[in-house]
């Protein structure tokens, strides 16, 4: 009868620790997935958003979209900081006008250099909110992964994570997982859309007239 009794809490403790991990392991599951799915998300609302920024912004100005290639770079360029005055985050207008003045001498007005700055303002401010908010929510996602109590860590591992929710579609190419994230964790500074989203890594100037 002993034996049964001893065998019987055995097999209890077994069968609630297997309750308890099969528990922590569904929590942790659905957790780490709701996380992913809310961090590819956000990084392909961003790239939607920022492509059609640009995209309406060329249309209100009357730039047939076979020729807007020139002020798209322009555009993607002063957004990305690469206008900036030497030790300043204030756009160099001098240099910025050069460039616009190069692409499309047709361009002129009073008031268009004005608004194409104050655009340009504005869409620089919202896109370095969507960074930083992309920038913390790959930091809460890596902190949820390696900290906790002594088993999340290793449960983590054992549910797949980073796994394939994480997503970024880049040029007609699809990274998961680790790819993904290590792409998600870069600052974006680049020449394009798809370049910055891609490499992280800027691109040479384009020429200007600048005396």
């Amino acid at each position: 009868m002993k034996k049964l009794i001893v065998l019987g809490v055995i097999l209890g403790g077994i069968l609630l620790s297997a309750m308890y991990v099969i528990s922590l392991y569904t929590t942790t599951r659905n957790e780490g997935r709701h996380e992913e799915l809310a961090l590819t998300a956000k990084y392909k609302a961003v790239m939607v958003s920022y492509g059609q920024d640009r995209l309406a912004f060329t249309d209100q100005l009357g730039i047939a979209r076979e020729k807007r290639d020139a002020m798209d770079k322009i555009l993607v360029d002063a957004v990305a900081g690469r206008y900036n005055k030497p030790g300043s985050p204030q756009v160099d207008n001098g240099k910025f006008f050069s460039a616009i003045k190069e692409a499309y001498p047709d361009i002129s007005g009073v008031g268009i250099y004005d608004k194409i700055l104050d655009f340009v303002t504005k869409m620089r401010n919202k896109f370095a909110t969507d960074q930083t908010q992309i920038q913390n929510m790959v930091r809460d996602y890596n902190e949820w992964r390696t900290t906790g109590s002594f088993l999340h860590p290793w449960i983590v591992n054992l549910c797949g994570f980073p796994s394939d929710s994480l997503e970024v579609i880049v040029n007609g190419k699809t990274y998961h997982g680790k790819e993904a994230l290590d792409m998600m964790s870069r600052p974006i500074v680049g020449s394009d859309t798809n370049q910055i989203f891609d490499s992280g890594t800027d691109q040479p100037v384009m020429p200007t007239n600048n005396k």
